[in-house]
């Protein structure tokens, strides 16, 4: 039933994405998180649905004669960076040391990167902005309801085995943070009650799983989100009860093993376990890949190939070594322009969008919500990727595009209200 309900619902968002791009667009983000060809991988057949969503909303967007948003300054810059940054990959790959990788890297980026412009241009209503984070916390929702339910059916999880979605524990769990800043940002902003009790539960299941997989970085980055809520959330009585409320479960979910895990980070260096001590080793490397190839890096996903040049102790024989850090991920194979490019992306709509949090005026639901989802979840996201790379995990550029959009359709909004206004006072009367 799953599998055929999916394939329905990738139907509906083709077809509505050939009369509506911005509809293909959130059926393309949504089926990114749920990886429907894994999750009912044994009942469907292999269908890349993403592709043929991709060219609904494609073809969509060019029969609506390519209607868009219209960004301001600081938003196409952060546009403009993006697509700066996929030419410098493109330009990079032409002397990578490894063709296979970088081949590999440039297939998937060069796709994400034209979908996150397609979508910065399609999405231009609140409503389409709220159906995009809506169903992408739907379908995180039934990744983290799925791992709790392994868990509780098993007993256990072996994070050495795991494969979710194609990606290791580590991975899928950084991929996690942009969604969970979204569900918590609705918990704490939303006035309706079943919103609340919805994302209020998605949001529990998504930090229980990220203890069941035992990512320290990522846990680091989920208490970040979970900290830069508390200082931009609406301080109200609701809002301090669910904090209060959401630490105690916390702390009961936790329980010693997560806690000794999470404890071992914050170790002297002398007692730190092998995995924890091979970061500080990785981040040498890749610092020291940069400084030698500072203009384009060796290709991209080439400098896991050089580490173990770079690596003490770590035999040049083994061929590779991830580097798990996004920045010297992209700084040793697209340089520092490269990965200047990739940070503005990212922290330009960021800081746009904490300028936006300075202003006192009143503000919609909608975009309270997106802003808040930012302001928590890209910085969480980064700092969970320091410790294991995410430059192919398509939910913080979708993140990040739906809040460049929304900054233009909150101004698209009060620039309306401005001439609704002025129209109502100029059409007044008054006494001679």
């Amino acid at each position: 039933m799953g599998a055929i309900a999916v394939t329905l619902l990738a139907v509906v968002f083709c077809v509505g994405g050939l009369f509506r791009p911005w509809i293909g667009f959130v059926g393309y983000a949504s089926f990114a998180v749920l990886c429907p060809q894994w999750n009912w991988r044994w009942s469907l057949p292999d269908l890349d649905f993403q592709k043929f969503l991709a060219v609904s909303t494609l073809l969509g967007f060019l029969m609506s004669g390519m209607a868009r948003n219209r960004l301001a300054r600081n938003e196409m810059m952060a546009v403009a960076a993006l697509a700066a940054y996929l030419g410098i990959c493109f330009l990079s790959s032409f002397q990578t040391i490894n063709a296979d990788s970088t081949a590999f890297f440039m297939d998937i980026t060069w796709k994400i990167v034209l979908m996150m412009i397609v979508g910065i241009f399609v999405l231009r209503e609140p409503v389409h902005l709220i159906w995009l984070l809506g169903t992408l916390v739907v379908a995180q929702g039934w990744n983290a309801w799925n791992i709790n339910q392994l868990y509780f059916n098993r007993g256990f999880i072996n994070v050495n085995d795991f494969s979710w979605n194609f990606l290791d524990n580590n991975t899928y769990s950084v991929s996690s943070v942009p969604v969970l800043a979204i569900s918590l940002a609705a918990l704490l902003i939303s006035d309706k009650v079943w919103v609340r009790a919805s994302c209020g539960l998605v949001f529990v299941l998504q930090m229980h799983q990220i203890m069941l997989l035992e990512s320290r970085g990522t846990m680091i980055g989920a208490l970040l989100v979970c900290a830069c809520a508390i200082v931009w959330m609406p301080k109200t009585r609701f809002n301090w009860t669910t904090v209060t409320v959401a630490t105690v479960i916390g702390v009961i979910l936790a329980g010693p093993p997560v806690i000794k895990e999470f404890s071992s980070v914050f170790k002297p260096k002398d007692e730190l376990d092998s995995s924890a001590e091979s970061r500080f080793q990785l981040w040498k490397a890749g610092a020291a890949i940069t400084a030698d190839y500072p203009l384009l890096g060796v290709g991209p996903w080439g400098g896991q190939y050089l580490v173990p040049q770079y690596y003490e102790g770590y035999s040049e024989n083994r061929g590779r070594k991830a580097l798990h850090n996004l920045f010297f991920e992209i700084s040793t194979g697209m340089g520092l322009p490269g990965v200047t490019c990739f940070l503005a992306f990212f922290w330009v709509p960021w800081w746009l969008h904490l300028k936006q949090r300075r202003r006192r005026v009143d503000q919609p639901s909608w975009f309270l919500w997106i802003n808040l989802a930012m302001l928590c979840g890209i910085p969480g996201f980064w700092l969970a990727s320091m410790f294991s790379s995410g430059a192919l995990i398509e939910a913080p550029y979708v993140l990040t595009a739906a809040g460049i959009c929304s900054l233009a359709v909150l101004r698209q909004q009060e620039s309306l209200t401005a001439t609704e206004t002025w129209d109502t006072d100029d059409n007044q009367t008054f006494p001679s």
